[in-house]
């Protein structure tokens, strides 16, 4: 009896976890059977789109895709978009706060459906609570044009999106010593022995038994719903104590606001209450985050520090500047990603970043780890000592070429496309602006799999992120 697509979608997402959690536990997975249950999840979820969501339907129409069921390889080749999508609204809605024109075009890009209440948002930012009390999570970023990207996610996409990558990055990271060995293998032993889903309901006793040992420093806002700062939140919820560098929300009206310019004396304030916090306060608020550090470091605590590689600049002249002998514990941690490491147009080198964390910190260089997401997708990537990105079991990576074309081989260079089985609630055949180097061969380091090398913006897109926008305010 043939699965009906959401049931197959569930068998797929299923057996996609417990591969996710082998591979984290072992290293190593079974690489045909993880390709075969992305097959069927894109399958179920092809079918699942074309019914529910106007706009993917239009791409299938206009590609002749009007059979069922299409194989994965038909999927990369006719029905991949490119991630513009969730900015493809008429930007005159949001200057004229038209909220139920953004709630229609909403319901085009995505399987939701806002109500006329949400509509009436007198703001952006307001417009983001209500739909948030609707169940309708709208993750943002921006790049440096100001043009906001909405990502909309149900419930279910939600819960994927904040749990999903705890059933890996824990024993990922424990790969490189973060967290003791009795530690390790406790986690490792329920990895072995727990349904993925019982895994996950275990996530506040197994983050805080792995975390307590840690006092958290945030180089990010304490809330908002841009990805990074999710990220650090999260994260937050497991230190014994948790510093932010800004002790707010991070508000989307204002980093709209901040590069295209207030439409109304409303949006002006909080404009300037962002710019008080970020550039005015800027000093204030690293001191009081580095005063906090060294005090915690004299109490022998170890210590997570997260952040932007901006920031994590930043944080590092500071440390410079006023002289600090700062060296934190033995197995103190430093994690940082989101948006691009770019200040004056320039990437800035992970070894230089990573060697200049390492003199201001004193943090060994195995206990310095990056991670590359991206706000439209359910996972992340974490960077070994090798300086590989390995690519998590659940995900299809799909390399371009200039024409979009699929590139084969075991050692690519193009444009990144990722299909995303647990993107529910929106098209999650994505063609990022990401310029990758993929390899598939054993890594150094043990963990088989695909992984990326080298990441760079593709030709012609924007600086994204939080990194370029703080790099922009600054400038």
């Amino acid at each position: 009896m043939t699965a009906f697509p959401d049931q197959a979608l569930k068998q797929a997402q299923d057996g996609l976890k417990k591969i996710m959690v082998q591979w984290a536990a072992t290293k190593t997975c079974d690489q045909d059977k993880a390709r075969t249950l992305r097959e069927q999840a894109a399958s179920a979820n092809y079918l699942r789109y074309r019914r529910s969501i106007p706009y993917f339907a239009k791409v299938c129409s206009m590609a002749g895709m009007n059979g069922d069921s299409p194989g994965l390889d038909q999927i990369i080749e006719h029905c991949m978009i490119p991630d513009d999508i969730f900015k493809s609204y008429p930007q005159g809605l949001l200057d004229d706060r038209d909220f139920q024109g953004m709630n229609r075009w909403l319901a085009k890009v995505g399987d939701i459906g806002p109500s006329q209440a949400a509509g009436k948002a007198r703001n952006m930012d307001q417009w983001l609570d209500l739909l948030k009390k609707e169940g309708i999570h709208l993750v943002f970023s921006s790049g440096t044009s100001g043009n906001m990207s909405f990502v909309p996610r149900d419930e279910n996409t939600w819960r994927h999106f904040l749990k999903n990558s705890l059933l890996y990055t824990p024993m990922t990271a424990a790969d490189q010593g973060v967290i003791p060995s009795w530690k390790k293998l406790a986690l490792k032993l329920l990895c072995q022995n727990m349904e993925p889903d019982a895994l996950l309901s275990l996530t506040d006793r197994y983050g805080r038994l792995i975390f307590r040992d840690f006092d958290g420093y945030f180089c990010n806002f304490s809330g908002g719903a841009q990805g990074i700062q999710l990220v650090g939140q999260e994260l937050a919820k497991y230190c014994r104590n948790a510093f932010f560098l800004y002790d707010a929300p991070l508000s989307p009206m204002a980093v709209r606001g901040i590069i295209r310019g207030a439409t109304a004396p409303e949006e002006q304030a909080v404009i300037d209450a962002f710019l008080k916090t970020t550039v005015h306060d800027k000093k204030a608020n690293y001191h009081r985050m580095l005063n906090a550090l060294e005090k915690s470091s004299k109490r022998g605590r170890k210590a997570i520090i997260f952040g932007t590689p901006y920031l994590l600049l930043e944080i590092c002249q500071e440390v410079k500047a006023r002289k600090l002998n700062l060296r934190l514990k033995k197995g103190s941690a430093v994690f940082f990603g989101g948006g691009w490491k770019s200040f004056d147009g320039n990437r800035i080198p992970e070894e230089e970043l990573v060697e200049l964390i390492g003199e201001s910190l004193g943090i060994e260089r195995n206990f310095i780890a990056e991670g590359y997401s991206m706000t439209e997708i359910q996972g992340l990537m974490l960077r070994c000592p090798e300086w590989r990105y390995h690519i998590p079991p659940h995900f299809e990576t799909v390399i371009l070429d200039p024409e979009l074309r699929p590139l084969g081989g075991d050692d690519v260079t193009g444009t990144l496309g990722i299909i995303d089985p647990f993107a529910e609630s929106y098209p999650g055949f994505l063609i990022t602006g990401d310029h990758v180097r993929r390899v598939k061969e054993q890594c150094p380091c043990g963990r088989g799999g695909p992984a990326i090398i080298s990441i760079a913006r593709s030709p012609g897109r924007e600086v994204k992120g939080c990194g370029g926008i703080m790099a922009k305010i600054n400038a």
